[in-house]
């Protein structure tokens, strides 16, 4: 089977990571928490960058299919691995439901008679097809679509700060206010920047692929500790960046939650073809968070059937290795999702970005109590094992876990995530009457 090599690992790491969570959902975040937006983003970032370094050190140590969730099982026992597998799965089919509708929106701007449906249907089937090629093809298709979106973000941040110097951008009549907003703006206070830390935290919940795709990586140990500090600082200062310019850059009275703010500063910019160029942009962003969503779930799923906790189907690999089942399924999911996202085209955004984040967060709490626990453990029966350590042991993981457990009971401070909410722990509860119903079943097939 072929293996990633450390640029690869990042291409596929930061396709992953960045999409909706900064390009669109940037906008909700800045109408919630104000001018606290960008300080909510880099404290995002340094709690996904806890979060990443104890998943590197358990995957190093023991490089399981399945990562995280098989950790977990170790610890926790079955019952929990089965919940965080299924979670993981279920996440990232909700986040896959979103952008594969957001492609299809995007794709209409120069396709405007072609129904919605068909637009979904085709980037279901086609970013399906993608993934049944090996990890050597599958990054060299997610370079191009990585590197135009991390281009997009570094060209902004010149730009941006090109304005604020006073320099003139595109159309030299245009004039910007630079700090009109950071002025005229409230203070917001601490409750805003924690009603907007679901969001956040669903901007950087991408890094569950890290420990995925490190499996599949040549000489892990060596190559991933550095690919992933590379990654997530890049990802912390480019989001938290991007928010400061934004909040800079546009009054708060032309924010538009629907819209990316991104698209209204390059219009304001006056940059020919603006339109279709960040809409160009918009549509690769999508595509390639869904080529690693579908990725990183397919793989999760051949986990869970590998330990016998999904239909035994999902276990077929081709010669490749690629599991074409897993990868059948969660794509027959996603254009499931799409018809959901087109039957409830207004809220299915901030609904599937909140069902989807709290289930992620969930399984980042889950992180974080694995690594205490597991470090233990290593250190008692194989400390040889342990070639990477997380730092401030064992004080950090239970600072991570806190963290994201106020960050959750902060919801009701944005209403409008509540239904997502629910959403989450409902797919919970039917995950665990699934995971009772399978114990029933097994244990009448055995006697």
């Amino acid at each position: 089977m072929t293996a990633f090599n450390k640029k690869d690992f990042i291409v596929m790491a930061l396709g992953n990571i960045i999409g909706s969570g900064i390009f669109l959902a940037s906008s909700l975040v800045i109408s919630v928490a104000g001018i606290w937006a960008p300080f909510a983003y880099l404290f995002g970032g340094l709690v996904m960058m806890m979060e990443v370094s104890f998943i590197i050190e358990m995957t190093i140590a023991n490089p399981v299919s399945g990562s995280f969730k098989a950790h977990a099982q170790e610890v926790f026992g079955e019952w929990w691995g089965f919940m965080i597998g299924w979670m993981f799965w279920v996440s990232g089919v909700l986040g896959m439901a979103g952008e594969v509708t957001a492609c299809a929106i995007f794709l209409r701007l120069w396709l405007p008679t072609v129904p919605l449906w068909v637009c979904s249907l085709m980037f279901a089937l086609g970013i399906t097809l993608l993934n049944f090629n090996d990890v050597k093809g599958l990054s060299k298709i997610e370079l191009g679509l990585a590197i135009t979106k991390v281009a997009t973000l570094v060209i902004f941040v010149i730009m941006g700060f090109t304005v604020i110097a006073g320099v003139s951008i595109g159309d030299a009549t245009t004039e910007f206010m630079p700090f009109q907003s950071l002025l005229q703006a409230s203070l917001e206070g601490f409750s805003g920047m924690l009603g907007a830390m679901l969001l956040i935290l669903f901007a950087y919940t991408g890094t569950g692929i890290i420990g995925i795709a490190a499996v599949e990586t040549e000489k892990p140990e060596k190559t991933v500790p550095p690919a992933a500090k590379f990654i997530t600082i890049s990802v912390t200062l480019l989001y938290t960046l991007s928010a400061f310019l934004i909040i800079t850059l546009l009054p708060l009275d032309l924010l538009d939650e629907t819209i990316s703010p991104f698209v209204q500063l390059f219009t304001i910019f006056k940059i020919p073809y603006a339109g279709d160029l960040v809409n160009f942009i918009l549509l690769t962003a999508g595509v390639s968070a869904l080529n690693s969503q579908v990725y990183s779930s397919s793989r999760m799923l051949f986990s869970l059937a590998k330990e016998n906790q999904a239909p035994q189907i999902a276990k077929y690999q081709n010669s490749k290795g690629v599991p074409i089942a897993a990868v059948t399924i969660s794509g027959v999911v996603l254009l499931c999702g799409a018809i959901l996202s087109y039957y409830l085209p207004d809220k299915i955004f901030i609904y599937t970005v909140s069902a989807s984040g709290f289930l992620a967060l969930i399984n980042w709490m889950s992180v974080s109590a694995t690594h205490y626990y597991y470090r233990k453990k290593i250190l008692a029966k194989s400390p040889e094992k342990l070639k990477y350590k997380a730092p401030f042991y064992p004080y950090l993981s239970w600072i991570c876990f806190f963290i994201i457990f106020v960050s959750i009971l902060s919801t009701p401070l944005y209403p409008d995530q509540l239904p997502g909410l629910y959403s989450g722990l409902l797919l919970m509860l039917l995950i665990s009457i699934a995971y009772l119903i399978r114990n029933l079943w097994i244990n009448k097939k055995d006697n």
